[in-house]
C-alpha cells in the first residue's frame, strides 16, 4: 500500500426565404441579442450540421448526468462548522473519478482521501491530478467496504463523507449528508425507499435491509443502509463503532443503533442509475448480492450476541417460548 500527496489536476433550423425578409431593426436586435454564436457551425435545412462543419464532441453519460443534476440545484448549503473528510473508494474508475473529484472540491473539504483498490487503468494518475487528494493505492482488489474502512482510519475530520468512484454526484446533493452530521446526526443515510418496488417485488438484498432495521426497532429507516452511498458519519460515531467494523456496513449500522447513536435519513440520491454494472454484480444470486446478504447475517448475529449478553441467554429462550405459545394458540 502506498500513499501519495498529489500535484493537480435546441437545435435551430435555417430561416426560410420569407423569414429573411425582416426589418433592419429586428435583424439588429437579433444580432445584439446574440442568440447564435458567430462561431456556430453552419446547419442544413433539417437542422443538422453541414457535412463540412465541425461537430461538437459528445458528452459522456456521466457528464450529461452531472449537467442535469447541476441544473436542478446549484447552491450549496451554509458553511460547515466541523472539518469535512471525503473518502472515495474506487476501482478502475478513470472515466468518472475526475468528475467526482471536481464536485467534491466544491464542498471545500479539509481533506480528500482516495482509496484505489486493484486498479489496472490510469485511475491512480488521474487521482493525483487533484492537488488536495491523498491517494492510497492498494494493488489487489479489496472491495469498497475495505476501502472505506482504510480511508476512515486515515481521516482526521469531524465529518466523514463516504463515496464510490463510479458515481458522479453533484456537490449540492452531497452537501446535504455532510450538513446533517454537522447538525448533530451521527449516521446520515441515503433514503432509497421511494425508488424501490413494493415488498413483494423486492430483491433479497432490499429485504435483508428492511428486516435488519425492523429487528433493531427502526422500521422508519426502511431499506436505508450503510451499504449504500453516499452516507456520512460523525467522528463520535466512528470512535464508537471502530473503523474495522466499517468493513461490514450492516454490522456497523447495527452497532450504531445499539449504541444509541443518532441514525437518520439525510436525503435521496438515485444511485441505481449510476451504479456501474460489472460481472460480479449482475444477475440473480451474483457474488455482490451474496456478499451483502452475508453481511446482514453477520449483523444479525452481532445483534443476537449482544442481546444475550445484555439480557441473558435464558431470557432470550423465554421470549422464543412465549412467541411459540402465542403462535400455537392461534
Amino acid at each position: 500500500m502506498n500513499t501519495a500527496k498529489s500535484n493537480k489536476q435546441g437545435i435551430s433550423t435555417r430561416p426560410s426565404s420569407a423569414d429573411l425578409q425582416v426589418s433592419a431593426v429586428r435583424s439588429a436586435s437579433r444580432a445584439a441579442g446574440g442568440r447564435r454564436s458567430a462561431n456556430a457551425a453552419p446547419r442544413t435545412a433539417a437542422g443538422r450540421p453541414a457535412s463540412g462543419a465541425a461537430r461538437k464532441p459528445r458528452r459522456t453519460t456521466a457528464a450529461k448526468r452531472l449537467a442535469a443534476g447541476a441544473k436542478q440545484t446549484q447552491k450549496l448549503p451554509r458553511k460547515l462548522g466541523g472539518k469535512l473528510s471525503v473518502i472515495i473508494s474506487a476501482r478502475n474508475e478513470a472515466k468518472t473519478l475526475p468528475l467526482l473529484l471536481k464536485q467534491v472540491q466544491r464542498l471545500a473539504p479539509a481533506e480528500i482521501i482516495v482509496v484505489l483498490n486493484g486498479c489496472t487503468d490510469n485511475s491512480f494518475q488521474l487521482a493525483r491530478l487533484c492537488r488536495q487528494a491523498t491517494v492510497v493505492h492498494v494493488p489487489e482488489p479489496a472491495g469498497h467496504d475495505v476501502g472505506r474502512s482504510l480511508g476512515a482510519k486515515l481521516s482526521r475530520g469531524d465529518i466523514l463523507l463516504f463515496l464510490d468512484g463510479d458515481m458522479v454526484i453533484t456537490a449540492p446533493q452531497l452537501a446535504g449528508f455532510a450538513a446533517a452530521v454537522d447538525g448533530g446526526v451521527d449516521v446520515a443515510l441515503n433514503d432509497l425507499d421511494g425508488l424501490l418496488p413494493p415488498f413483494g417485488l423486492s430483491d433479497h438484498v432490499t429485504r435483508s435491509k428492511l428486516y435488519l432495521n425492523m429487528v433493531l426497532g427502526r422500521s422508519d429507516l426502511g431499506a436505508s443502509s450503510m451499504t449504500a452511498v453516499p452516507h456520512a458519519l460523525s467522528r463520535r460515531a466512528l470512535e464508537a463503532i471502530g473503523y474495522r467494523e466499517l468493513m461490514v456496513p450492516p454490522k456497523a449500522q447495527a452497532l450504531s443503533l445499539l449504541k444509541q447513536l443518532r441514525v437518520e435519513k439525510a436525503g435521496t440520491v438515485n444511485v441505481f442509475k449510476q451504479n456501474r454494472l460489472r460481472q460480479d454484480n449482475t444477475g440473480a444470486g451474483n457474488r455482490v448480492e451474496q456478499l451483502i446478504i452475508g453481511d446482514h447475517a453477520e449483523a444479525l448475529k452481532a445483534v443476537l450476541m449482544l442481546s444475550r449478553a445484555n439480557t441473558g441467554a435464558g431470557s432470550l429462550q423465554e421470549q422464543r417460548s412465549q412467541l411459540a405459545a402465542w403462535r400455537n394458540a392461534l
